[in-house]
């Protein structure tokens, strides 16, 4: 299971859609990368995005996160400039139904491979990170869609990081390693209809970055990372679920005499 601190390292790549919100003039265009249960959205030209796997008969959502129990998309925000999100969950993703407990954790970080990882800070270009919100959307067999999990706040209000580096000029969080990062803890998604296969949990993160280390110029964007997540029926569960062996009593010893 991934490590739950900070300093996160063991990240893959995923998929992200980048767009410009402006700041410093700079104006920078990504390509759309998405993960979907079925196809990757029109306009996608990711080549590489990891292949969804599904080695369960009765997984009707393809989901690597449902499969490993963690899943760790990564995404370049600028020129070698690197930013990985490390999505976990301590329980059995298999034991994921409509009225299951259903909790994940995540980290946030930004790594510059521009330069060594030992090289010192101020050879790193500054990633501050200003809004996080997270949104999951239910996929079911009636195409009802529910939205059982919402997060939107600024990072600093709710970092686990009781000394939590910030930027002066107001642009939040930073979240350059190894010396910022975000962290939040056992998110609870909520009860589901009961027909629901999937979700999509949707993480947006509002970052600004340096153009060069020590510029004091940033670029501001909003990043997508799509983390699809499988929801098996209640049913499923029940006849996955191993019987209980009945318990015999004893027969009591007679007493002597």
């Amino acid at each position: 299971m991934p490590s739950k601190r900070l300093a996160v390292r063991a990240l893959s790549a995923g998929a992200a859609l980048v767009t410009v919100v402006a700041l410093s003039g700079c104006s920078t265009i990504m390509p759309l990368f998405g993960l979907q249960p079925t196809a990757a959205p029109a306009g996608s030209s990711s080549t590489n995005a990891p292949a969804a796997a599904a080695s369960d008969a009765t997984l009707q959502f393809a989901s690597v996160f449902t499969d490993m129990g963690s899943v760790h998309p990564t995404v370049d925000i600028a020129d070698q400039l690197q930013l990985k999100l490390d999505v976990w969950t301590e329980q059995k993703t298999h034991d994921w139904t409509p009225l299951a407990d259903k909790r994940f954790s995540f980290v946030i970080g930004v790594y510059d491979n521009r330069v060594p990882a030992e090289a010192s800070f101020d050879q790193k270009r500054r990633v501050y990170m200003s809004n996080i919100s997270v949104t999951a959307k239910t996929s079911t067999v009636s195409g009802a869609v529910e939205t059982p999990y919402k997060l939107n706040t600024d990072p600093l209000k709710v970092t686990l990081d009781p000394e939590a580096l910030r930027s002066e000029q107001g642009l939040g969080l930073l979240i350059t390693s190894p010396k910022g990062g975000f962290q939040l803890e056992s998110q609870q998604i909520g009860v589901l209809a009961d027909d629901t296969q999937g979700l999509m949990l949707d993480f947006a993160m509002q970052v600004s970055f340096e153009t060069s280390p020590l510029s004091n110029t940033y670029t501001t964007q909003i990043v997508h990372q799509y983390i699809p997540v499988a929801i098996f029926s209640e049913a499923a569960a029940v006849a996955a679920s191993p019987t209980p062996t009945p318990t015999k009593t004893p027969t009591p010893i007679p007493a002597a005499g």
